[in-house]
């Protein structure tokens, strides 16, 4: 096979691996910022004033004449995210009433509008009052948290998670220890905070502190590969066991992750990342296995057969390929397959049947520069038609001048030709650009260079 030959090999398995282009990194989870810690949004319906526990005849006449609005409007506000204003009107309510429900509900939104609240003394005085209210709790450990009073917010953590079984709480309570650099400590609230819920989330920030901060990238393994069994491989799973994959170089293990993948989701990337692991990992019998199995992707599969040199299998599948999809491309493969497979000894009859094929292809509007120097240089080595092959090999470099396989052809058939004067420096251009390593290379140019010494 000649090095201008080798060129369609090169070009199908560029044309296979090159759409692959999506990378993958280890999880981006880093240490949480305040804005990050989110206190968990309350049922706004359990604030309607119908609800609200038995009042004291007292609180009865201290009532606001307007309350219900209020209630109803700082409901509407919040609902709608507009927590400033919602937060002005709770803290109006809980200053004439003293409700311990305006109370949490002024400290909550406040939070979230990002305002001072006055009346963090009395939520601490309420938790002492309400040890089993989880909800003040987690106020109070986000306000310490977002003022950066990371000790406060470990005796309020070790409170709430003594009394909760919620897995928010153990996940917050991992928040003070992030933040202060005690990851083993925030790891096990954590591992506590998954164990309830299996959280996706929760898992991440888990795999995070062991790779980036613990470096037990093994144990960041082994809790993803236990979640998969337990849960199934869900995208963001299997990508997280991808990248780590791809950080070790540990190829022979991504084939399986992204087959599911690709099963899973029928995303196109993951066929494709697929495919480069097999070729990766030099399994090539083993993509076409696959490929076979999944009926799909046919021109992937006739380029893999190429790859492992089966190309009778190769022409039968471009023949298909023809009927199926009156594409020209695949007159020009199945040439190109059949001449492959032909070796040293092709016969008139044989190679009168590539001719055909390539005039096939040409005739139906086929222009690729690639297939027009493949045919020349056949026309040519085989003696077939110099100058018509030489001519071919001329319309493929008009489309690409600087080619060095076409310009290798033509040297070639203008040696055929006995013409030294275009032979030589056009060769000469090939050897200066590619060198003298490749064997066919190598070939034409002691042969040109000796029969065309005078020239010189």
């Amino acid at each position: 096979m000649s090095w201008n030959h080798r060129l369609i090999k090169k070009k199908n398995i560029i044309t296979l691996v090159a759409p692959v282009a999506f990378l993958l990194a280890c999880s981006t989870y880093t240490l949480p910022s305040e804005s990050k810690t989110i206190v968990k949004k309350e049922n706004l319906k359990a604030y309607n004033p119908k609800n609200f526990a038995t009042q004291t005849e007292q609180e009865k006449k201290a009532k606001l004449k307007n309350e219900d609005q209020l209630i109803m409007k700082a409901i509407f506000l919040e609902d709608a995210h507009a927590y400033e204003q919602s937060h002005e009107l709770y803290a109006l309510l809980y200053q004439k009433t003293g409700k311990e429900e305006y109370l949490l509900k002024e400290l909550n939104t406040a939070y979230l509008a990002d305002v001072l609240s006055p009346n963090l003394e009395q939520l601490k005085s309420y938790i002492q009052n309400n040890p089993k209210n989880f909800q003040a709790q987690r106020l109070l450990l986000s306000f310490d948290l977002k003022a950066k009073k990371f000790d406060e917010a470990k005796e309020v953590a070790q409170k709430l998670t003594s009394n909760s079984t919620h897995a928010i709480d153990f996940e917050l309570a991992a928040n003070p220890y992030i933040f202060s650099g005690e990851y083993q400590t925030a790891l096990n609230y954590l591992i506590e905070a998954y164990k309830k819920t299996l959280n996706e989330e929760i898992l991440f920030k888990i795999i995070t502190i062991k790779i980036n901060y613990l470096k037990d990238v093994e144990g960041a393994i082994e809790d993803l590969k236990n979640h998969k069994e337990k849960q199934g491989c869900s995208e963001k799973i299997c990508l997280q066991l991808a990248a780590i994959y791809s950080e070790q170089k540990k190829n022979d293990k991504l084939v399986a992750i992204y087959k599911a993948l690709y099963q899973s989701t029928k995303k196109e990337i993951y066929f494709e990342k697929t495919i480069e692991s097999y070729l990766v990992n030099k399994e090539v019998k083993s993509a076409i296995d696959y490929l076979k199995e999944i009926k799909s992707h046919e021109a992937i599969l006739y380029s893999l057969y190429m790859e492992a040199k089966n190309y009778q299998e190769a022409n039968l599948l471009a023949k298909q390929l023809i009927q199926k999809t009156n594409d020209p491309r695949w007159y020009a493969e199945s040439a190109i397959s059949l001449y492959e497979s032909l070796g040293e000894q092709a016969d008139k009859n044989s190679l009168s049947k590539v001719v055909d094929d390539f005039e096939n292809a040409f005739s139906h509007g086929e222009k690729n520069p690639v297939y027009l120097n493949y045919y020349g240089y056949t026309l040519i080595d085989k003696k077939i038609d110099i100058e018509k092959g030489i001519k071919l090999i001329q319309q493929a470099l008009e489309l690409e001048p600087a080619n060095s396989y076409f310009l290798d052809s033509l040297a070639w058939g203008y040696y055929q030709q006995n013409n030294c004067e275009q032979a030589y420096p056009t060769m000469k251009k090939v050897v200066e650009v590619e060198g003298l390593k490749d064997k066919e290379i190598i070939s034409h140019w002691n042969a040109i260079n000796n029969k065309c010494k005078k020239v010189k």
